[in-house]
This record gives C-alpha cells, structure tokens and sequence, in this order.
C-alpha cells in the first residue's frame, strides 16, 4: 500500500498540533500516511461514508493496536462495542442502551454538580494550579463511579488502570499490555457487578447492566470500556474547554453573563479540539473512498478532528461561533452504528464543570505561552497532560 500514489508523511510537530497536517490532507483527499500505515480519511463526508457502511468497513480493529509478538496470547478485542460489528454490535448495544439515556443520566446532575464544586472550592486560595491534575481527571472518575454504581473505595484504583489503559494504547501501542490491564480491570470489577446483580432496584447503571442479559464477562467488559472512556475522554473535553476560556478572557466572561450559550460553546470545543482524534477501520473488500482505491484488507484511520475542521462541515472551521446554526452536526462522537454512546453523560458532566468554574473563579489565564502546553503526541487523541492556570478569585 505505501506505493499508492496518494501518499504522505506526518512530520515531527503533527503529533502535538496536528491541525495543519489535517487541513494539506483535505486537499488531497483519501492518503496513505506511512507513520499510521493507513489511508487517512480527513474529509467530513468520506469519514461519514466509512461510518456509515460498517459492512465495507469494518470496526474491528478500531484501537489500532498491533498482533502481539508469539507466544504473548492473542490481542482479543472484538468483545468491546468500540471493535465489534453488527449483528453482535447491535445486540450488546441495544441491551446496553438502556443505561444511558437523557433522562437516567439527567438524574446525575446535583451530583456532578456537588462533586464539582467541592473540587473547585478545593482549590480556593491558590494563585497557581495544574487543572489537568487538580481538576480536570479527578471529576470525570468521581462522576462515572457514581453513575455506574462503583465503590468510592475504588475509584483511585479505577483512575490507576484508567490512565494505565491510556498508556497501551498510544505513542508505543502494546496488545498484551492492554490486555492484562483490562484483566486488572475486570477483577476490580467482578465483585460490584456481583453485589449489583443481587439488588432488584435498578438505582445504577451498574444494576442496569447486571439486569440487562449480557453474561457476566461481557458485563465486566463493557463496564470496563465505559470506565476508560467515561473517565479519559471527558477529562480532555473539560481540559480543552478551560484552555479556549483561559486564552480568551472576553469569551470567558460572554459566558458568565449568559451562561445558556455553554452549551453551545461547548460543541464548538468538541467539534475544534475532539478527545477522540481518530479510529481505526478495515476494509473488509476492494472499495474506493473519495476517488480512492482502498484494497481488501487495508486500514483507515478515521480523523474526526480533521472532518470537524472541514469548511463543507461548518463555515469558518477553525473559529469558535457561538451563534453556529447546527452546533452538534460535528464528528467528536461519531455517527452512525458507532456513535458514543455516553455522549449525553459527557455533555452534561463537561457543561456542569464549566459552570461551575465560571460562576466560582473571577478570572483565569494560562500561567505558560501556549506554545509550551503538553499535549500528548499522538494522532488518535487530543490529551493535555497538564494545564497551568493562574486564578483570580476577587
């Protein structure tokens, strides 16, 4: 494949700022990256296209994880709803579905509320914080333990395997790595869904989940996943909101004025700085995708920060417009079969945060040049691992 015409190379800054790379691979269309060793799909509708035809392309290698080395054990991920496909996808989802929808999580928000400004009010007096660590990774564990319905005991040990899943996944992805932290995972799990699955009140999405008919190993999984992403990805949304505020004061304070356009803006900061910034898929058979031939077998990485910053997808795509006309028709959750299925619980938990901090904290600015922000390198997620702010609290 890397003898297609159509072909490109990341460069050593893409990792940290990759949105220039993303705008030259739009022009270009479909293109083999040699970094990735994928087709990257950078286009709104190409990326729409793969999302939408989970025959031609498959999601079963979605992580991009590589075949563990002989004799490691298999990198078995197809039991996660993010590497199935239909029909198996469909069933677990459906009875997982459930769970999750607006009016069980809408329950949830005096709690994130509360947890927020406990957090918040913690940090009260201090003119310097990192708000990845004070902040930002503390909510969303403290927030999806209690939804599920896990032991507050565990929520450090879930924020540990959390954060140690993130690792086997980027920079050096490593299958069994992965693997055995899910396992680690799993027996943290067992003995909640276990004591859930003993109360006929479901209070929890954990009793739900235990009552859905999924076997017990495919509850431990799919609470696991939701774990993992419920924590990670809604830590970057929060982190990467509070950076577009701390850079613009006048924004910050738009906000605070008329706190009804949060909602907006916050769409605006998932379509420009989306925490998933790419998945994995195959191709399942010979295709083309925007004029390109896409052999069997061939991988594409599905960049969702690319597409959200494609002009067809929205006018002026690199700016933040808080009177955009169809804020959420951005790609941050996906679409189709695979579309995120706690986007409802991100929503509200990140709007709850924001809320919080501008209603608490006068004022707030980044304590370093934005240039010297530390974002994870990687093309798959957008990950600030720290966030020094300045607080203004009078």
């Amino acid at each position: 494949m890397s003898s297609h015409d159509t072909t490109a190379t990341v460069g050593p800054e893409a990792p940290h700022c990759p949105y220039p790379l993303y705008a030259r691979l739009r022009t270009r269309g479909v293109t083999f990256v040699e970094e990735v060793n994928a087709f990257m799909v950078t286009r709104a509708e190409d990326i729409d296209t793969v999302l939408r035809d989970v025959e031609t392309f498959s999601s079963c290698d979605a992580l991009g994880l590589p075949p563990p080395e002989p004799g490691n054990g298999p990198a078995e991920t197809g039991f996660y709803l993010v590497t199935s496909d239909p029909p198996e996808h469909s069933r677990r989802r459906r009875l997982a579905h459930r769970a999750f929808t607006s009016g069980r999580i809408a329950r949830f928000e005096p709690q994130m509320r509360a947890m927020s400004v406990e957090l918040i009010e913690g940090l009260r007096g201090r003119a310097e914080v990192d708000f990845v660590a004070d902040f930002a990774v503390k909510l969303p564990i403290a927030v999806i333990s209690t939804v599920l319905g896990v032991p507050e005991a565990d929520t450090a040990a879930m924020r540990r395997l959390s954060e140690k899943v993130l690792s086997f996944l980027n920079e050096a992805p490593d299958p069994v790595g992965f693997m055995r932290a899910c396992e680690e995972f799993g027996a943290l799990l067992a003995p909640a869904l276990e004591a859930a699955a003993g109360v006929e009140q479901e209070s929890t999405i954990l009793h739900t989940i235990a009552a859905s008919g999924l076997d017990a190993q495919d509850a431990t999984r799919f609470v696991i996943e939701l774990l993992f992403a419920g924590n990670v990805t809604t830590a970057d949304v929060i982190s990467s909101s509070t950076r577009m505020l701390a850079e613009d004061p006048r924004l910050a304070d738009r906000l605070r004025q008329d706190p009804s356009r949060l909602t907006t803006f916050l769409e605006e900061s998932l379509r420009l700085e989306s925490p998933v910034q790419g998945l994995y898929r195959t191709a399942t058979r010979d295709t083309e995708l925007g004029g390109t031939p896409i052999p069997a077998g061939a991988r594409l990485l599905v960049s969702f920060g690319a597409g959200n910053r494609d002009p067809k997808l929205a006018e002026r795509p690199d700016e933040i417009d808080l009177d955009r006309v169809s804020p959420h028709s951005h790609l941050a959750f996906g679409r189709g079969e695979h579309t995120c299925l706690g986007h409802a619980l991100a929503r509200l938990e990140a709007r709850t945060a924001l809320e919080v901090l501008l209603g608490t904290v006068r004022r707030f600015e980044l304590a370093v040049p934005p240039d010297q922000l530390d974002y994870q390198p990687d093309l798959h997620a957008r990950h600030l691992r720290s966030l020094p702010l300045r607080l203004y609290w009078s």
